[in-house]
């Protein structure tokens, strides 16, 4: 027994040493600004969206940016309403707004891919800015985008907030969506792509290019953003995220509890193609959530003494509550804290549950 508490209290400690690394990363993160105007190209891949892009349009095109320094690029990748028609309106206000279509999907470039590949090859500009048709960016939005590209900076994330008619499932889902973005900007302290979110994203073209473009995860219906960053790490030279609430954007303004199951799904069915690092890391996590559950039954059964519970507890709880602190702390949004706690009692089923189903189970593709 003493043996298998050495083994528990081991992968608790190796656990907090990777949380409190995180938070490590956020401090230190690269917070040199850009003082010039880069031209930035804008790319939106858009599928049957005629009801959210209005207002993301809207909001695009009165960006606080130099006008001649940015176009929008939306790419109808085979809608079957009224995606392009919408475009074309707007085009004949907005000439600096192009509009492609895709017909049919390629073999090679399966989900969205195509739609971003021929957005990123018909882009005028080094700078790409991603969101997606169904969010609204703030107004400064591309002004805090060109603050962050200096001449070595190749990657620059944001945060994106999810809203749901439910606000008490909003707080909850947005507090897990914080402990993501809050690994990711920690992640890019140590110039590590472990993941990203295509709805606030930039990168230069040119390390699209380096890295072979989708390449090898052209086949993989989803990881447009995620695979594809882990594809370009070992070309990045600088990675930074915007914490300023203005480079801050709104989604999912229409987000059900089966989208948002076939989201969660499709998040966790790109494991098996991560690389090698990052399968380790997070096979390690799942391990130690099977390992914490198996401790919590074992404390209140007995089987193991209440000290070693206590001490495991705060390994886990003490790390994350720091690293979310700092955060949403830096982010503006610490009143999401406030379900913190019962988010700690619902995560690990969740991650496990979604995990095993991810890897093994199904998911639907947007139709």
């Amino acid at each position: 027994m003493e043996y298998m508490e050495f083994i528990i209290l081991a992968f608790a400690i190796l656990y907090f040493t990777i949380i409190f690394s995180f938070l490590i990363g956020i401090v230190f993160l690269n917070d040199s600004k850009n003082t010039n105007i880069n031209n930035i190209s804008v790319l939106i891949a858009a599928r049957n969206e005629e009801e959210h892009l209005p207002d993301l349009i809207k909001s695009l095109i009165s960006q606080n940016y130099p006008k001649e320094n940015y176009e929008i690029i939306i790419v109808d990748d085979r809608s079957t309403d009224k995606t392009s028609e919408l475009v074309k309106q707007f085009q004949c206000e907005y000439s600096n707004m192009k509009l492609l279509r895709i017909e049919n999907e390629s073999e090679q470039l399966l989900g969205k891919k195509e739609a971003i590949d021929a957005g990123i090859r018909a882009a005028s500009y080094n700078l790409l800015a991603f969101t997606d048709a169904d969010c609204v960016p703030t107004q400064n939005w591309l002004k805090h985008i060109n603050s962050h590209f200096t001449e070595d900076t190749d990657v620059v994330a944001g945060y994106s907030y999810v809203h749901y008619k439910n606000r008490f499932f909003k707080y909850l889902k947005n507090l897990e969506r914080s402990s993501l973005f809050a690994v990711i900007a920690g992640s890019f302290g140590w110039n590590w792509g472990i993941t990203i979110t295509a709805g606030n994203m930039a990168y230069r073209k040119e390390l699209f290019e380096k890295a072979g473009g989708f390449g090898e995860i052209g086949k993989v219906r989803s990881g447009d953003d995620d695979l594809m960053i882990q594809k370009m790490r070992k070309h990045i030279r600088c990675m930074k995220f915007m914490f300023h609430p203005d480079s801050i954007i709104e989604t999912g303004r229409d987000q059900t509890t089966k989208t948002q199951m076939h989201q969660e799904i499709r998040r966790g069915s790109k494991w098996r193609y991560y690389t090698l690092p990052i399968k380790i890391l997070t096979l390690f996590i799942f391990m130690y959530y099977v390992i914490f559950i198996w401790c919590f039954l074992g404390f209140l059964f007995s089987k193991i003494s209440t000290m070693l519970f206590i001490i495991i507890l705060i390994l886990k709880i003490l790390p994350e509550f720091l690293l979310l602190t700092l955060f949403l702390a830096k982010i503006r949004r610490l009143r999401l804290m406030w379900v913190f706690p019962i988010a700690e009692l619902l995560y690990i089923p969740y991650f496990i549950y979604f995990g095993m189903k991810g890897t093994f189970g199904k998911y639907r593709w947007k139709e």
